[in-house]
């Protein structure tokens, strides 16, 4: 029969009428309070490893059932491919972005983040090896309709001036940054859920870079809004 041992060691001088031992249904033991100080050595069934009589004593490990009976690893599927067809767009239209941004930091983030994006789509295609699902990407229409807003921007900003324009750029691209984070959000939370910690790690290191990205554009974006008052400024002081 299984136990659980506990060892009291008495304080010096003292002894105790007796040890108490409390159990909790789930075999935790509370050791605190006075009675600590008691007897030595104490035996006490742990309810939570013994085997009632006739009942199975293999152990049943937490994980995700190999049946997915609540669909999530279904989701989990039709996230990642939705999420690959958005990353490949992107791998297309932040070269265009990058060509039409007028200051150089703006440029060299869209570059950067481009290099990025193509790691995150390698990511994307390991994740599904690790699911042991065919790499295939869904139609996102949600990254299909942002892009066409910031083709649309481009052209806009043909005729606008240079930091007007680009803080138009760096609000379609962040617009897209906020659609991927939660894209991301979502799919990792699943894998956390049905237990892919290889899935979640692959995952959490593109949102963590997709986060960083928008932030990134925050200070760019300052920085031209700082530009952009400076003529209204000298103007003034003149």
């Amino acid at each position: 029969m299984s136990a659980v041992l506990v060892l009291q060691r008495p304080a010096e001088g003292q002894f105790g009428d007796g040890l108490m031992i409390v159990v909790g249904e789930h075999g935790e033991i509370d050791t605190r309070g006075p009675w600590n100080e008691g007897n030595g050595w104490v035996f006490t069934e742990s309810p939570a490893i013994q085997a009632e009589a006739g009942a199975s004593t293999s152990i049943v490990t937490e994980s995700s059932s190999p049946i997915d009976e609540t669909g999530l690893g279904e989701l989990l599927i039709d996230e990642l491919r939705d999420i690959l067809h958005a990353e490949k767009q992107l791998t297309k239209a932040l070269p265009k972005m990058a060509e039409a941004a007028r200051f150089d930091q703006l440029r060299e983030l869209f570059e950067q983040h481009l290099v990025e994006t193509e790691n995150q789509v390698e990511r994307i295609n390991e994740c599904f090896e690790l699911l042991g699902k065919t790499v295939r990407a869904k139609p996102c229409k949600g990254m299909m309709g942002l892009v066409e807003e910031g083709q649309e921007i481009m052209a806009e900003g043909e005729e606008k001036e240079d930091a007007a324009a680009d803080l138009a750029l760096i609000g379609a691209a962040q617009r897209v940054e906020h659609y991927e984070i939660s894209a991301y959000t979502t799919a990792k939370n699943l894998a956390q859920q049905l237990r892919h910690s290889a899935v979640v790690a692959l995952l959490s290191k593109s949102l963590a870079e997709e986060e960083n990205s928008d932030q990134l554009l925050n200070q760019v974006a300052r920085s031209l809004m700082s530009v952009a008052r400076m003529p209204a400024a000298i103007e003034q002081a003149e």
